[in-house]
Formats: structure tokens, sequence, C-alpha cells
């Protein structure tokens, strides 16, 4: 039979589950399974580092959403864009809007499982009864019930001491069988077929559900918006007017392409990074940045004048995107990009960092609204991760052992993840930990409370609550709005991507990470909001009178 686990909850379901896509989809790798199903609660915001891991490890993958009393997967393609639509359409109490979920279901691209029927939108042949014996998961191993349980505190805001004692008083409170059992963990192929083997019902619905759902493919290369050129020339074309026009008011006003040696130069810079560009069919890429910089100083505001490697593309300062000339500062311009960033099967997009005044930030996404349409571009969502001394906190918080001036102290020599970045890079994957790295290099500080020992074996007082936190670093926690992505999509976006709400707000963002949107196809831009920008262009109409 055609058995796999299929309703598994990772940490994109927030402060619900624990799982991380690639530990999921590794572990069923790892028993033998050749398809892996998810269905995070109320979101598909994983379902792209989960198809990702599935293609890493062979797995098919069989994408779903969970809502109440009932989930949904996507038989075929059509189906993934039906969640898409299901998922945007989720109003502010917490459902999807009642027709679209309805013209989708009609559809026929998806199958829906219940453990009643009375709660399914859908009826017939795609609904499969789900009894009680086959069990979600939460947590890609049993060891990790407890820190399942401690991200389950975080949400109920309460701690493991009061969990404790309502289970000794009888009291009833939500999740109350994840404190009672170990069992939502991913079973291996022996005990989920002693289960099945069992329940004949069950193991048909897995295998039934196996072969109805198709493998497709939900990434992209990335689909650029088309420019709106102003006289409808090619996109080609108007970048090389732009040069043309940086050539003569940027080089030779100023004299630097004056001799011809220099003049070669530029010129040999130029053809180089063109046909680079031409290549990767980035023409539309550098025209919207390059929009965005003009509507910005067109309206006298103040823009950066370039950030990181950026500044090492001749281009990019010939058409005004940048205002440093990376030929006289000997900037490289493969530190920006190179060729070697695209293949066949994928293109990397360039990475332009624009710094816009932080006051007129609005203003410059409803410029990009109006111009590429107000459905086509948005914000986009990004992740809290539970990081070293954040992670350390929570467990140490949750678990009720101690005060908050001893946790501070505690806390104080694990440094920011940014501040090690590099030194972290170099370590060994199973080794990448901040708090590990603290325990290394700030061993003396911490030695009251956790060291390794000679067997490198985590050893002290609090050893117990620095491996949890170990363990849960990069488990989500929040959501919100990132502070400089915005997204340009060719598509509508809540037909292409899922769509979610904002407390602080009405209007709905993206409710992928950067890299997840990139990976579908969509453009993210990075507009960065500089306070600094404002207060230099409140001293400079001060100065101007």
């Amino acid at each position: 039979m055609n058995w796999f686990p299929l309703r598994n909850f990772t940490h994109y379901s927030l402060l619900k589950g624990f799982s991380k896509p690639d530990e999921l989809v590794a572990k069923c790798a790892e028993n033998g399974y050749k398809a892996c199903g998810i269905c995070d609660y109320k979101s598909i915001s994983g379902a792209v580092s989960f198809f990702q891991a599935c293609h890493k490890y062979d797995v098919k993958p069989i994408i779903g959403c969970a809502f109440d009393n009932y989930e949904l997967f996507a038989k075929n393609k059509d189906g993934w864009f039906d969640l898409i639509k299901i998922v945007s359409s989720i109003t502010e109490d917490g459902n999807p809007d009642g027709r679209i979920l309805q013209d989708a279901c009609r559809a026929g691209n998806l199958i829906c499982t219940s453990n009643n029927l009375a709660n399914s939108p859908i009826k017939g042949d795609d609904f499969y009864l789900i009894s009680e014996c086959l069990r979600p998961t939460y947590y890609s191993d049993k060891h990790h019930a407890n820190l399942h349980r401690i991200i389950l505190c975080s949400g109920m805001k309460t701690t493991m001491p009061k969990i404790r004692e309502k289970l000794r008083s009888g009291e009833l409170f939500d999740n109350q069988e994840f404190f009672e059992c170990d069992d939502f963990y991913l079973r291996d192929t022996k005990e989920l077929s002693e289960i099945l083997i069992n329940d004949v019902e069950n193991a048909n619905v897995v295998h039934e559900i196996s072969n109805k759902c198709e493998e497709y493919d939900i990434l992209n290369k990335p689909m650029l918006p088309i420019f709106p050129t102003p006289n409808g020339e090619s996109e080609e074309e108007y970048l090389k007017e732009l040069c043309r026009e940086g050539w003569r008011n940027l080089l030779a006003k100023n004299n630097k392409v004056k001799d011809q040696e220099n003049k070669d130069k530029y010129h040999q810079q130029f053809l180089h990074e063109f046909k680079v560009i031409e290549e990767a069919k980035l023409f539309g890429y550098f025209l919207i940045v390059r929009d965005i910089v003009h509507f910005v100083e067109s309206n006298g505001w103040i823009s950066g004048p370039g950030r990181g490697s950026a500044a090492g593309c001749l281009i990019s300062y010939m058409i005004g995107i940048t205002k440093i000339d990376p030929i006289e500062f000997d900037l490289l311009f493969e530190r920006f990009y190179n060729s070697g960033r695209n293949t066949g099967d994928h293109i990397s997009l360039p990475d332009i960092d624009m710094d816009v005044p932080g006051n007129k930030r609005d203003d410059i996404i409803d410029y990009l609204k109006e111009t590429y349409g107000h459905g086509n571009v948005s914000q986009m969502l990004t992740f809290g991760r539970l990081q070293g001394r954040s992670a350390l906190k929570e467990v140490l918080r949750v678990s009720g052992v101690c005060g908050f001036g001893l946790m501070n102290e505690m806390t104080k020599s694990i440094p920011n993840e940014a501040d090690i970045s590099d030194q972290l890079a170099a370590m060994d994957d199973e080794d990448r930990s901040i708090i590990k790295w603290a325990l290394i290099n700030n061993d003396k500080e911490l030695r009251d409370y956790c060291f390794i020992n000679d067997a490198g074996e985590l050893q002290g007082d609090y050893a117990e609550y620095f491996q949890q936190a170990i363990d849960m670093e990069g488990t989500f926690k929040t959501q919100g709005k990132h502070a400089a992505g915005v997204v340009i999509s060719k598509e509508e976006l809540n037909r292409v991507c899922p769509m979610v709400n904002q407390k602080s707000s009405e209007e709905k963002i993206a409710g992928l990470e950067m890299a997840d949107l990139e990976a579908l196809g969509h453009v993210k831009f990075d507009v960065l909001g500089i306070n600094l920008l404002d207060k230099l262009m409140m001293i400079k109409e001060l100065i101007n009178g």
C-alpha cells in the first residue's frame, strides 16, 4: 500500500506546530516514505520551503491547509492555485470567504479530510473521513514533545508549572491533549503500518489520496512585470538610451572618458555588464529600480547614494540608480552580479537596496501600485524566529526555573546573530547555533550556568534548558510585515500568492518570506525607509529657507 504521513503541522502554524519543513521531509526520506503531506493551520506560507525540501529528498509533496474541523489538499497545480485563493480570502473573523471556498471546492481540484462529513465543504468522492487513530503530527521526533509544549505555552501565555497544576487539579484547558501524551510525532513505517493494517478505512484513505494527488511544480523563473517605457520602445532599447544619457552627462561631461585608455575601460565594462544583463533578461529589473529612484528624486526627496555591492555596477551608476562610479573606486561588478548565478532552471535576481526617506516610503509604494496595479504590488511577510538569547529566555520563562534578573544575567553573554554571522557560517551545520557559539567562546562567563565538558556534552545546573534552547533556535514565534521588501508581480497577487491579514492594517500583504516569493517567480524590491534621510531633508529645507 502507498502509505505516508499526511496531516503534518510545521512551525508555520505559529505557536501550534514545531516541525521545520526540511527536518520533517528529511525524516520521511529516512523512513522510506515516498510522499509527505503538509496542512498548516489557515496558512500555506510554508509550502515553498516544504516543496523545496521534498525535491531535495525525492519525496512527493502533498500540499494542503487546515481549517477549523477539516483539511484541504491540492490534487494538482490548479488545486494549489485554489488553495491560494481560499487562504487569500480569509477575513478578519479567521474564516475563508464562503463563496470563494465553495467555488474552489466545486472545481474538483481539492481533496478534503475531516472526522465529520458535516464539517466538510466538499461532498462526494473527494471527501475522506479520518478517524482519531490517524493523528496529525506536530513534531518530527518523539523527544521533541517537550519543545512543542514550550511553544504551546508561549501561544497560551502560560508556563509549564501552571499547566502541571491544571493537570493535577483536573481543570480542562486548551491543547490539553498535547500535555497528556507524546503521540503527535512522525511515526516510522513500522508504527504507521501497524496502525493502518488494523484500520482498513484509513489505510484506503491514505492510499487513494496518494494516487489522486499529481506531482506538479509550484516554482517559477522570475516573472518581471513589463516596464511601461515612455514611447512604447522595448525595455532593451530604453535601457540603452538611459545609458547613452549617462555616458554623456556623467562620464563625458566630467572628463572620465577624455583619453582613449579610460574610454576603452568604461566601454569594455559597459559591454560586459550589458551582456550579463541581456543573458538574464533583466532589462525590466534595472528599469523598475531606476524608476523608483527617479520618482524619489523628481519629488525633491533625497535617495541614498548606493548600498553594498550594488555600487559595483557601472550601468546602475550610468542610469542614476547609484551615485558612485565603480571604475573610479575599483569596485567589482562580480560582487554584485555575475552570469554564474544563472542556469537553465534558475535565474538569480540582483539585489539593489534603495534607501529612501522613511516618511515617504508609503508614497513610493502607492506610486508603484498606480504604475503596476494595486493588486500586483504588496509588502511582504516576515517571521520572527527564536534565536540565541531569545530562545534561551523563552525556555527559562516557560519552564519557570528562575526570575528575570537571573535570566538577563545568564543571557547577556550570548551575542546577536548579526555580530557573529561570519563565525556561525564557518561552523558545521549540526553545530551552527548562537548559544553553542557562546558556550565555546564565552565559556568563562557562562560556566556557572552551563558548559561543554570534555565529552562534548552540556553540563551544569541549567544544561537541560540550554539544550532545549539550542534545539529551539530557528523556530518561528511571530509574524509581521517586512521592513523593506515590496513584491511586484505580473499577475494579481491573490491569485498566485497567499495574501494574509495584518493586525495593524486592513490591507493584506504577501504571505511568504522574500526568498519563497522569489522561488515562485515574484520579484521583490528592497525599499528601505531611512530616518536619517528625513532629517537631512529637514536640514535642507531649513537652509533653503
